[in-house]
């Protein structure tokens, strides 16, 4: 019989040699949280789901699937000596080193557009001790900036900030020639718009409803049909804005959707109207990420109130996150028995035909649209109902049966 891997040993597998080679650069490392061992627990922790590192603890005492697992115990005094012993870097070159060798499926329609960034600030609050976390004169909070890879849905770069840290700032820092960066109205500056362009990259980028433009020229909306259904009053012209000195050309697309007016800016003149919409929505990615590491990580729990500590913890985070985005994803590409297959066939069928039945949906089913709104669920999404099963299942052998109940959330 063959000897399968269990489900948890799937996961890390791609983190382990990494890690080893890691642990070979430090001179001494024999400490009972090395940093092989103190990565590994705290992985687990995230992955089993696991509140805090007092139950990290309780579990390592207590919990067969843990012990199995080899999650070592510690106390909290030797967790936050190994969080103030390793340097943030190791965890970087791991996270980055993740980032190029797992091969993350992209989204093939997005990619003849280009490449896109979404990038978004979010706080996370900070107890009244943790001084250098500035928010408020009531209260602090630390804020993460995040970059989030939109052709293949993971986080591609982060820093972590006070709660005052300016989220402009991180943007200027990241730019890239030849990448579209979206992002919400925060990010709206004449000298960011300036030197995007100067830097041969690009924006889809929220601007604010009272800003006055000059318009140059008005543009064709082609739309597809069934985008009438949820989209009104759209409209696409060239324009220069009043208050810039440097009087650029961009283009402005706006539409209401909801009730709601939303005003477009970009310096994609190559994209269609529907195109630039589209990619502005997809936004919303970068917040169910936000929501992931929040809700179902438990980052609003901080393992270190140090800085230093933090940012720690928010690449592991970031390596959890690559982690079982690439289990998903393999476990997609091996279900090619027969009977995943049917299931496969029997469900698009199905989708189908409720499509045509219906007529339509709340999402435009057009384009790179549906294909996201059919995939993204199996294929980048990781909800909460996906990891309690993946929780359940850490010490049972990878067998096609628990592949195909893995791939059913």
């Amino acid at each position: 019989m063959e000897n399968l891997s269990t489900v948890y040993e799937a996961i890390i597998k791609p983190l382990i040699p990494l890690l080893k080679k890691e642990a070979e650069q430090l001179k001494k490392d024999d400490y009972k949280l090395s940093i092989t061992t103190f990565t590994l627990n705290l992985c687990y922790c995230v992955i089993a789901g696991i509140k805090s590192l007092r139950l990290l603890s309780t579990e390592a005492k207590t919990s067969d699937t843990a012990q199995k697992h080899g999650v070592v115990i510690a106390s909290s005094s030797q967790y936050s000596e190994a969080f103030q012993r390793y340097d943030p870097a190791i965890f970087k070159r791991l996270f980055f080193k993740l980032l190029n060798q797992l091969s993350f499926k992209s989204i093939p329609e997005l990619n003849t557009l280009g490449r896109f960034v979404l990038v978004d600030g979010s706080l996370f609050p900070a107890i009244k001790t943790m001084d250098w976390a500035k928010y408020k004169s009531t209260s602090n909070a630390l804020k993460l900036h995040l970059a989030f890879g939109l052709n293949r849905m993971i986080p591609v770069q982060f820093i972590c900030t006070e709660g005052n840290g300016s989220e402009k700032k991180m943007l200027r820092d990241i730019l890239e020639e030849g990448v579209t960066y979206i992002a919400d109205r925060g990010y709206v500056a004449f000298d960011l718009f300036k030197q995007i362009v100067d830097q041969s990259a690009f924006f889809i980028i929220r601007v604010n409803s009272n800003m006055q433009v000059i318009t140059q020229k008005s543009v064709i909306t082609d739309l597809p049909t069934q985008w009438k259904y949820h989209l009104d009053n759209i409209t696409d012209h060239h324009i220069i804005f009043k208050g810039d000195s440097h009087a650029i050309s961009y283009r402005l697309i706006t539409f209401e959707a909801l009730g709601e007016c939303y005003r477009i800016a970009t310096n994609r003149f190559d994209l269609k109207t529907h195109e630039i919409i589209m990619l502005y929505a997809y936004r919303w990615q970068i917040e169910l990420f936000f929501r992931c590491i929040k809700r179902c990580f438990n980052s609003l729990h901080l393992w270190s109130h140090e800085a230093k500590g933090i940012e720690i913890q928010f690449y592991l985070y970031m390596i959890v996150y690559l982690l079982i985005i690439n289990f998903k994803q393999v476990l997609q590409d091996k279900a090619d028995d027969k009977m995943i297959v049917e299931d496969k066939q029997q469900e698009k069928a199905s989708y189908i035909n409720r499509l045509n039945k219906n007529g339509i949906t709340r999402t435009p089913a057009c384009g790179i649209v549906t294909l996201l709104g059919n995939e993204l669920k199996k294929v980048w999404k990781i909800s909460i109902h996906w990891l309690v099963a993946l929780k359940n299942m850490l010490s049972k052998p990878l067998s096609i049966q628990v592949i195909k109940i893995l791939n059913s959330y």
